[in-house]
């Protein structure tokens, strides 16, 4: 059994009032097959919205917040997430730093678009980024031809790199990290909740079998305008069989 996060950011930079999230990722965890599968959702996915026309996903958010989000992703993928937990941007550099960076392998080209925003040396390679060179990274979207969704493969990186940096710390570490977080991120979950949750997958960061997607897969959608807005669109019950394929249990290596 899986237990599933979703992780929201919104970029209050980029966006007027309301918010739309800017990211929208699902974290799911299986302690028992020791797995984790991260999987981002473009936030221009055209789906159906309870109580409102079909839009694009980040509208969700717009309409109704964190609980109309959670809405509409349980009923368009059919499945009950455990917990929501969202993420201003102009939070995320104190986050990542709290977290003690994140170490990631930089091309030449995102080297130079985070020097041009924050004012730095970095060049092609792996670097440990702090939080403001983190978030420069994740917002990158005009380096490769598809956009936006090489950005959320850059924000499923940092994720995983994350995770990775944590591989060997032992569990009052980790809480105590959780703790200091808690300040920063809006959540539905209580902050016993939290703790538990992080203690129950406390084991899965000692080499843990991570899978990264992003939904739909390439092939699988197409672009549209519709009301005047550019959208993704895809067939949701084909998404769905992606997303549990990818849920299901994986064979034994040595079978």
């Amino acid at each position: 059994a899986f237990i599933h996060l979703l992780l929201i950011g919104q970029d209050r930079r980029e966006e007027k009032t309301p918010a739309r999230a800017d990211s929208i990722i699902l974290c799911s965890f299986s302690p028992q097959e020791r797995r984790i599968v991260i999987t981002s959702f473009p936030r221009d996915l055209y789906v159906p919205i309870p109580g409102h026309d079909d839009n694009r996903l980040n509208a969700a958010y717009a309409f109704g917040g964190m609980t109309l989000l959670r809405q509409t992703m349980e009923e368009n993928l059919c499945l009950n997430l455990d917990g929501c937990i969202e993420a201003d941007f102009s939070r995320f550099p104190q986050i990542i730093d709290t977290l003690g960076g994140v170490s990631i392998e930089l091309r030449q080209d995102e080297a130079e678009a985070i020097n041009a925003a924050t004012d730095s040396p970095l060049t092609e390679g792996i670097s440990l980024l702090t939080g403001d060179r983190a978030l420069a990274y994740s917002r990158i979207r005009n380096l490769d031809s598809d956009g936006d969704l090489s950005r959320t493969a850059r924000q499923r990186r940092l994720i995983s790199s994350l995770l990775d940096s944590y591989r060997n710390c032992d569990l009052l570490t980790v809480l105590s990290v959780v703790v200091d977080m808690l300040p920063m991120v809006n959540t539905d979950l209580s902050k016993r909740q939290i703790l538990l949750f992080a203690a129950k997958l406390f084991p899965l960061l000692n080499a843990p079998d991570v899978t990264s997607q992003r939904l739909p897969e390439d092939g699988s959608f197409s672009y549209d305008t519709i009301r005047g807005m550019s959208v993704i669109k895809t067939d949701m019950d084909f998404l769905r069989s992606q997303l549990y394929q990818s849920l299901l249990p994986q064979p034994d290596s040595q079978s």
